[in-house]
């Protein structure tokens, strides 16, 4: 098309660009919204005790325990996270806080990617990309560094998935470098957190929805199904490992399966009402009604992304289920199924009341009740972070950040192979979540692995050998001071 003598493109594509790159600044900016004051929150006992594991083990187990999954080493892409971050900016939670946010953002574009492969649709993918970016049910998320092994989980996952359908929605199977690319990807999501595990069945529910084998189970297993079942071989491995390894993860407190009815319901109770912003759903028959909905929802008609979200969101919380209180957070991926499943419902409800209603234009109806509910939505997730999430981030990391900048404060310098003590420190000596806050910041203060750190309080050292170590500090008034 020709104006004033000049080619002018056709307003569809500038058109489209101009409402993708405008949708993209609005998830954006709801993110930010959500999550800016993150960015002062102080670092929590499990950040500390997380940072100190891994700066003990340095950069060359960094680097070897991403591979023997056999030896079950504790969650090793933590270590990608921590380290670089430690040798950088030291001990400033602000640039870990800012870290995770481009992760979470990161995490809802690739969902944004998967909901499209999986057939969605432009505005459904856009929902489920916003429901992800903040979600009140799984507050601490967006607040709690701690929970990064989720976020890392989330984002190798997601990454693998939209990966591996990218190039089966083409037509053709992985090529040897791809699927090396793929199980790579995995590899990293094993090594994130245990809620990988459930990867190779999504896999195959995936390729029996999406490529339904038509040569029998044989050639389907030599084809669409080989990368799942190589993956499930890494999973073996691993699950060897957290079982069995030198330092089984299972033996850890709170890793115990319990395996039972009760559990069952109790986790069923507490996830639905984290999903679905704090509805209860106590009592087998609300659990089974809601699933009985989902069910009907999923199979009323042949609407394959319906079905694969069923089966996501029944399959992937499975290595949390039979755990104790692990829900909230630990439901990111779990998330994923939900936020597609759930926004594809509200557009087909949306498009359906566009249809119902004739005096008005179908787009005005249908943009009117998009934003209704994103309204809803955004209201909902605020009303719930005023209430809950926020008192929740003003009580994190406050003992924390008080011995942290007692630390600044005084900023001790001791020499290579130092013994050193510390006396009086703040933390309650009855605190069951609490005791060694101190002890890890002192060794990440000094940076030298042979700096040996006594706490008094937990080591009892008598007066002799106090005398005999080179360096003694002590908090009086709640300052931190050198004795000796």
């Amino acid at each position: 098309m020709l104006c004033c003598g000049l080619p002018v493109s056709p307003l569809r594509p500038s058109t489209a660009a101009a409402r993708h790159g405008a949708a993209a600044l609005f998830l954006v900016a709801y993110f930010i919204y959500f999550s800016w004051d993150r960015l002062a929150v102080p670092f929590s006992s499990d950040d500390l005790m997380n940072l100190d594991f891994y700066w003990k083990r340095g950069l060359a187990w960094m680097a070897y325990a991403q591979f023997p999954l056999w030896r079950g080493c504790y969650r090793p892409m933590g270590a990608v996270f921590y380290l670089p971050l430690f040798e950088a900016f030291g001990l400033n939670p602000t640039a870990y806080h800012a870290t995770i946010m481009l992760l979470l953002l990161s995490n809802a574009y690739l969902l944004y990617r998967f909901a499209k492969l999986l057939g969605a649709g432009e505005l459904a993918a856009g929902l489920a990309a916003l429901v992800v970016c903040y979600h009140a049910g799984l507050g601490a998320l967006y607040y709690y560094t701690g929970f990064v092994y989720d976020v890392l989980c989330f984002f190798f996952s997601l990454g693998a998935l939209v990966f591996y359908a990218s190039v089966r929605t083409r037509g053709r199977l992985l090529s040897a470098w791809e699927t090396a690319a793929f199980l790579g990807l995995f590899l990293c999501a094993l090594n994130s957190k245990e809620t990988a595990a459930t990867l190779p069945a999504i896999l195959l529910i995936y390729e029996w929805i999406y490529h339904r084998p038509a040569l029998g189970l044989l050639a389907w297993c030599r084809g669409g199904a080989r990368v799942a079942l190589y993956s499930a071989g890494m999973t073996v491995l691993s699950l060897y490992g957290k079982l069995f390894g030198p330092d089984p993860l299972v033996n850890a407190a709170g890793y115990h399966p319990v395996f039972s009815l009760r559990q069952v319901q109790q986790f069923q109770t507490a996830a639905l009402g984290d999903l679905l912003l704090n509805q209860h759903y106590s009592g087998w028959i609300r659990i089974l009604a809601m699933w009985a909905l989902l069910s009907f929802l999923a199979w009323r008609r042949n609407r394959p992304v319906l079905r694969f979200c069923w089966w996501f969101l029944l399959i992937t919380p499975l290595p949390v289920e039979f755990l104790e209180h692990r829900t909230g957070a630990n439901l990111y991926i779990p998330l994923a199924g939900m936020a597609i499943f759930g926004a594809v419902i509200f557009v087909d409800l949306a498009a359906w009341l566009a249809t119902v209603v004739r005096r008005l234009d179908r787009r005005v109806v249908l943009a009117v009740t998009i934003g209704a509910g994103v309204c809803f939505w955004g209201h909902r997730n605020h009303y719930l972070k005023e209430r809950f999430v926020r008192p929740a981030m003003a009580g994190t990391g406050r003992l924390q950040q008080e011995i942290l900048q007692q630390f600044r404060a005084l900023n001790p310098r001791v020499a290579t192979g130092s013994r050193v003590a510390i006396l009086n420190d703040p933390v309650e000596p009855d605190d069951p979540l609490n005791g060694l806050e101190t002890y890890f910041i002192a060794e990440l203060w000094f940076r030298d692995r042979s700096v040996t750190v006594y706490l008094q309080r937990l080591n009892r050292l008598p007066p002799e050998e106090l005398a005999r170590l080179d360096h003694v500090y002590a908090f009086q008034d709640g300052r931190l001071v050198e004795v000796k």
